[in-house]
């Protein structure tokens, strides 16, 4: 953009002001005058980041190349490097599918998995501060109304955090979501919930910042560390792909200089930071972590699925630290804008998820097996009017719901193939993520088509629950649910990350005298060794333990003696 100027500056001749701006992070070297420096900007939409001994601001290249070789200058960079949301559209590998009833809780499988219940009877995060860096959180949530505590918007440059895309909530419910007997729970359902919004959606699906907004929100949580005291932990699933073989257009090898600052500053500051670890990888490629998870400051967490197995997409490398549940992860989400998918049948309830984009109610119906529905010939007169249950496999999800449409059903219900049992026709078994959308001859491209179609309601269930209904009596019945709700099931290591942050708020809340070493060395230390022997690039230490760690900082709170010795080498 351009910018007027009304004086000329110590070092820019007056044309200097006709020239196009860009923002840039101005870093300081420690203890030189950074006010000083940054006042001679004044009307150059000055942001000064007080606790990270630098400033955002509006230049010059003539001014870039002068700050550049300014002896108090430590750095000088875009404000515009981009950071992604952590999380996938997909679900690759083993999940859990997961709904809840509308008047009762569930504990999503992630939250047993990293043995949070077992903890609770002794502490559930209280009085720990967590501060999500993401989309900012619904704080009107039921879940997370009352754990909530204050945030910022480096968007907006306010003080309202609130959520316009999902992710940051779906965060903040898997960290500490009330304890309340409806919906879910989080890991550390006491913990107290702050949240730097420093994520968009960006209008292509994504939800992406600015190094600039991020450190933004960084000096943010600093700033209420210095205010309020006390133990604070940072979530940041978010990151820069640094895997050129990737993406040669949007990764980098070369780290963001103001990021690793203010990670540092996080970090000495006794903060403890985790981040995701990146979502790149592929089941051919290992890609590498992304920063700011890579950072030495940083402690970097992987995703596994239902059975404790790395997620294809989850990066990998030696700066990875730990594993947490990341497929399939049941949390909080913007209030109405989620959904809540089950099937029942003669008093039996079966989890269910939604294929996207299904269509809402709760059809109630006889149901009819219409076999692999990938032909006319597969669905019986009898379906019309009526529910077809389809299993997966030999056809697409978008033409066996278009054939039972064509046939009269009235909801379609697709339950997954087995590899083992049916390897002729199963390719893949991967559970969740199912779409009705195809695409266009390109092969990338949605088919708008289908994207106006209306589709009727259609969800996913496993297989054994398939099986189940395909062998009950001829002329069953079924209701099918798909309806507008406050939960949603993600997938990616942005869920998994804060699974580590939840138990680090856990243990610190059974251990309050501990530092934040300690807690980083009990996480470590007591973490599943999934990998190979140690600590490995796939899993890092392992699998969290949040039991087992806030044993060690605690065994007389767990009626254990002696300190409990570590968890590697299993």
């Amino acid at each position: 953009m351009k910018r007027a100027a009304l004086a000329v500056l110590f070092f820019v001749p007056l044309a200097a002001f006709a020239q196009q701006t860009q923002r840039y992070i101005v870093g300081m070297k420690p203890g030189l005058p950074r006010v000083a420096k940054s006042a001679q900007f004044t009307g150059r939409d000055l942001q000064d980041l007080t606790y990270l001994d630098s400033f955002v601001v509006n230049l010059t290249d003539a001014e870039v190349q002068a700050l550049r070789n300014d002896d108090s200058v430590r750095y000088v960079e875009s404000a515009n490097i981009k950071f992604f949301a952590s999380g996938t559209s997909v679900h690759p590998g083993q999940i859990a599918a997961q709904s809840h009833p509308a008047n009762a809780q569930v504990t999503p499988y992630g939250i047993t998995m990293v043995h949070a219940p077992q903890v609770w009877p002794v502490a559930k995060g209280d009085g720990v501060n967590v501060a999500i860096v993401d989309t900012g959180i619904d704080y009107t949530h039921p879940e997370l109304k009352d754990r909530y505590q204050g945030g910022f918007n480096a968007i907006t440059g306010t003080n309202d955090p609130k959520d316009d895309e999902g992710h940051g909530t779906h965060v903040a419910g898997t960290i500490a979501a009330a304890d309340n007997g409806i919906g879910v729970v989080g890991v550390a359902p006491n913990a107290k919930l702050w949240s730097a919004k420093v994520l968009a959606p960006d209008g292509s699906g994504s939800a992406t910042g600015t190094n600039g907004q991020i450190t933004a929100g960084l000096n943010w949580v600093l700033s209420k560390r210095s205010e309020l005291g006390g133990h604070w932990i940072v979530n940041m699933s978010l990151g820069q792909c640094t895997d050129v073989t990737v993406d040669p257009d949007n990764c980098s090898a070369t780290p963001s200089l103001a990021m690793q600052n203010a990670c540092q500053k996080l970090a000495d500051a006794g903060v403890l930071v985790f981040a995701a670890s990146g979502n790149d990888s592929t089941p051919a490629h290992a890609a590498t972590i992304s920063y700011p998870a890579a950072f030495s400051s940083v402690i970097a967490v992987g995703a596994v699925d239902a059975t404790q197995t790395i997620a294809s997409f989850s990066n990998q490398g030696a700066e990875l630290a730990l594993t947490g549940p990341g497929i399939g992860v049941f949390s909080t989400y913007i209030v109405g804008q989620g959904t809540n998918s089950f099937v029942t049948s003669a008093g039996n309830s079966y989890d269910a998820f939604a294929l996207l984009p299904s269509g809402k109610g709760t059809p109630a119906a006889q149901y009819v097996y219409c076999g692999l529905g990938a032909t006319a010939g597969d669905f019986p007169s009898s379906v019309k009017n009526n529910i077809a249950l389809i299993q997966r496999g030999s056809a697409t999800f978008n033409l066996k719901t278009k054939n039972a449409i064509a046939a009269g059903a009235k909801a379609v219900v697709i339950y997954n193939c087995s590899i083992a049992a049916t390897p002729t026709t199963c390719g893949n078994d991967s559970f969740g993520g199912w779409t009705l959308i195809g695409k266009l001859a390109d092969g990338t491209t949605d088919d708008p088509a289908d994207l106006a179609f209306a589709w009727p309601v259609d969800v996913g269930i496993s297989y054994a629950d398939g099986e189940a209904l395909r062998k009950a009596a001829a002329g069953s019945t079924l209701t099918e649910t798909n309806v507008a709700d406050d939960y949603a099931t993600e997938s990616g290591t942005s869920m998994a990350c804060p699974h580590a942050v939840g138990v680090a708020a856990l243990v610190w809340s059974v251990a309050p005298n501990a530092s934040p070493a300690d807690v980083k060395s009990a996480l470590f230390n007591n973490a599943w060794d999934l990998g190979a022997r140690g600590k490995d690039s796939v899993y890092g230490y392992g699998l969290l333990d949040a039991l087992a760690a806030a044993r060690q900082l605690n065994p007389a709170a767990f009626a254990v003696t002696g300190r409990m010795a570590g968890r590697r080498g299993h």
